[in-house]
């Protein structure tokens, strides 16, 4: 589509403080100019026009008809003007992003792609918070979360990444004395902290809800709860798929032939008011693709491919 002709910009942004302010001389000292200028620029406009826009007597100037109509006009396009520039001037200083994730989802999945986003938005400088704590984007300094939980915050924006399913594993002899979840009850369950009732919540799946194990293992981060498992500490929950991406997690054998117990899902999140930030935008659409396009080999993971990659 073809834009109809403009007058002299100069001119139209000296038209439209004079009239805003009513004075020739107030519009030169907003403009830095002197009113001899903002005189020329109007004239420049009025021989465009083919009419007046001021109608001029020794000791003042008014808007005619005409001026007052146009005043209106560029007075409203001036303001928006003004509120997409400033809108541009924040977006290109907005630079920094703080992000929450889990660590089991930074540690296997997030970090190792983190080059291709920072070859794409090479402006961006990402601060990323390891931690099981759910933290409070309308309180705490963080922009945007990556949480498993089986619904998001309500008031929060949110896409859905990934479903989990827990899995219990364990070192190959630890594995081949347990047959069945009831075999648990002369076992070492191995937990995470973050996520205490995860067990709970899988033996009465598994129809073993009052089963009392031989022990329980607390750690707070999932590498630690790992290396214990391959030592042959204990039974360690897993959230598949992304547990089989894990380093040392080939060394341990999945039990029992049961359907999958949901674990949750991978969201990520961010505050309402943010869906305009260009990082935050940036760093949720990227994230999103990412796992779209990983989607498939995840769904195929298996304890066996991954011991193979």
């Amino acid at each position: 589509m073809t834009r109809p002709p403009l007058p002299p910009l100069s001119a139209l942004r000296a038209f439209e403080a004079a009239a805003r302010l009513g004075s020739f001389r107030d519009a030169a000292a907003e403009l830095g100019v002197t009113p001899s200028a903002v005189s020329h620029q109007v004239k420049a406009l009025e021989d465009w026009l083919g009419a007046a826009v001021f109608a001029r007597s020794v000791r003042a100037v008014r808007l005619t008809d005409l001026g007052a109509a146009l005043a209106r006009e560029t007075g409203g396009a001036f303001d928006a003007l003004a509120e997409s520039a400033a809108q541009a001037k924040a977006a290109g200083a907005d630079t920094r992003l703080r992000v929450s994730a889990l660590p089991l989802f930074t540690n296997v999945w997030l970090v190792p792609r983190l080059a291709r986003f920072a070859q794409a938005h090479p402006h961006v400088a990402l601060e990323i918070e390891t931690t099981n704590r759910v933290v409070d984007l309308h309180r705490d300094d963080v922009d945007v979360a990556i949480r498993n939980v089986f619904a998001p915050t309500t008031g929060l924006a949110a896409r859905k990444l990934l479903d989990l399913h827990a899995v219990p594993l364990c070192a190959p002899a630890l594995a081949a004395t347990l047959k069945t979840p009831a075999d648990l009850a002369r076992a070492t369950l191995i937990h995470i902290s973050a996520r205490r009732a995860g067990w709970d919540e899988w033996l009465a799946a598994a129809g073993v809800g009052d089963l009392k194990p031989a022990g329980n293992l607390s750690f707070d981060t999932i590498p630690s709860a790992l290396e214990a498992a391959t030592q042959g500490r204990g039974v360690l929950l897993g959230l598949a798929p992304l547990i089989w991406d894990a380093p040392g997690v080939a060394g341990l054998a999945p039990l029992f032939d049961l359907p999958p117990l949901s674990a949750g899902t991978y969201f990520i999140v961010h505050r309402r008011d943010d869906r305009a930030r260009v990082v935050v935008r940036a760093f949720v659409d990227w994230v999103s693709a990412e796992m779209r396009a990983d989607a498939r080999r995840l769904s195929r993971l298996t304890p066996q491919r991954a011991a193979q990659d």
